[in-house]
C-alpha cells in the first residue's frame, strides 16, 4: 500500500497514519475469522503476494498485492476469485471503493463509477464503483 499508492498519499505521514490505523494484525485476524467475510490470498512460489477481502454482500473491502507482484496477474486473479465467491453466494452486483491508484485497474476490469468521488478526512479521494456479475451481466 505504501509503495504502490504514492499517487494517493504522496508520502504524507498524516495520510499514511490515517490509512494504516485499522491495518493491525488483530483487525486482520478478526476480519478473516468472521463468517461475514471471504478472505483470499494470492501465492507465488509458496509466498503470499496478495490479499483480498470481501463481505458476503459483494463489497470488496481490501485488495492488495506486493509491489513485486504488480503486473503479474495476482490482482486480476484475486478479483476474479472474489467475484466467483460472490456468484456462488448469489450476489449479482459487486461494489468497492477505489483509490486513485487502483481506479484504472478496476475500470479495466469492468467496474463503473457509482456516485461521485468522496474526499476522505485525510484528503485523499475514494471512488465508489460497481459491477454486475453473472448471467446477463
Amino acid at each position: 500500500m505504501i509503495e504502490l499508492c504514492t499517487e494517493d498519499h504522496r508520502g504524507d505521514p498524516k495520510v499514511l497514519t490515517w490509512w494504516l490505523e485499522n491495518k493491525t494484525a488483530a483487525n486482520f485476524e478478526a476480519r478473516i475469522a468472521s463468517d461475514r467475510n471471504v478472505a483470499l490470498v494470492a501465492e507465488r512460489e509458496g509466498q503470499i503476494v496478495g490479499f483480498g477481502l470481501m463481505d458476503r454482500s459483494g463489497f470488496i473491502a481490501l485488495l492488495y498485492v506486493s509491489p513485486d507482484a504488480r503486473f503479474c496477474g495476482a490482482s486480476k486473479a484475486l478479483l476474479a476469485a472474489l467475484e466467483e465467491e460472490a456468484l456462488a453466494a448469489g450476489v449479482r452486483e459487486m461494489k468497492l471503493e477505489s483509490t486513485n491508484t487502483a481506479l484504472r485497474f478496476y475500470t479495466d476490469a469492468g467496474y463503473s463509477p457509482d456516485g461521485d468521488p468522496r474526499r476522505e478526512p485525510c484528503g485523499t479521494y475514494c471512488h465508489p464503483m460497481t459491477r454486475r456479475i453473472g448471467p446477463g451481466a
